[in-house]
């Protein structure tokens, strides 16, 4: 696998396609895939040209992989962060940019004009993990309730409010989670009982920490940009 982490994205590449399961408008869904793109954009670009074509010029200029998935974000690239955990003959790296300028509780209702169609990226925690071990499609599925309780307990822990309402903050209004399976030990589960729910929570909770307070730690895997033997 290899990280570039610039000011205007995060890029993990693969050199075979792995299976990934991700929330992501751009190819999301369960497939295949040889990376995973996060890039940085502004109202006014979202405005002018649709997510779609916004993260295919970046691939083709990129030379990223054209079966990547696409991310996109408002929050600057500095606040990337990542974590590698190993245990049980188990690695998780856990890579995240974060911003939470639309923070809200997705228990309270609010005024939007979105229905479920595009809408502007705005602030947005972008989680992205990759497992060695061998995920079956229930485990992958679990490994994002797993991820996003891990994320709310970071923001609980931050004092982060709702934007609206001023109430604890879940989330922001256009997260999401991408999950990358590997060829090692085959997991079924990923709950809060197990090594793997754990490592994935464990990851998320001090990535997402980390990019929203801003520390120092987990900037990059033995230096972005560089090749990293998982």
């Amino acid at each position: 696998m290899r990280i570039s982490h610039t000011d205007s994205l995060v890029a993990l590449t693969f050199s075979y396609p792995l299976r990934v399961l991700s929330s992501a408008s751009y190819g999301g869904g369960l497939r295949r895939a040889k990376g995973a793109v996060n890039i940085r954009t502004n109202a006014e670009q979202t405005r002018s040209c649709l997510p779609e074509q916004i993260i295919r010029d970046v691939i083709r200029r990129e030379d990223l992989p054209a079966s990547s998935v696409g991310l996109l974000t408002s929050a600057p690239m500095d606040s990337a962060r990542f974590v590698l955990l190993e245990r049980e003959g188990m690695k998780i790296l856990t890579a995240v940019t974060a911003g939470t300028s639309n923070a809200l509780n997705i228990t309270i209702s609010s005024d939007t004009p979105y229905t479920g169609g595009p809408i502007l990226t705005a602030g947005t925690i972008n989680i992205i993990i990759v497992s060695s071990a061998c995920l079956l499609d229930d485990c992958m599925a679990s490994s994002v309730i797993s991820a996003t309780e891990a994320k709310t307990a970071a923001l609980m822990d931050l004092g982060i409010k709702c934007t609206r309402s001023g109430s604890q903050a879940t989330g922001t209004g256009t997260d999401t989670v991408t999950v990358f399976s590997g060829n090692g030990p085959v997991v079924q589960y990923a709950g809060g009982h197990t090594v793997y729910g754990q490592l994935i929570a464990a990851g998320v909770y001090r990535a997402v920490k980390g990019s929203l307070s801003k520390t120092g730690e987990y900037r990059s895997p033995e230096g972005a940009g560089s090749s990293f033997d998982f």
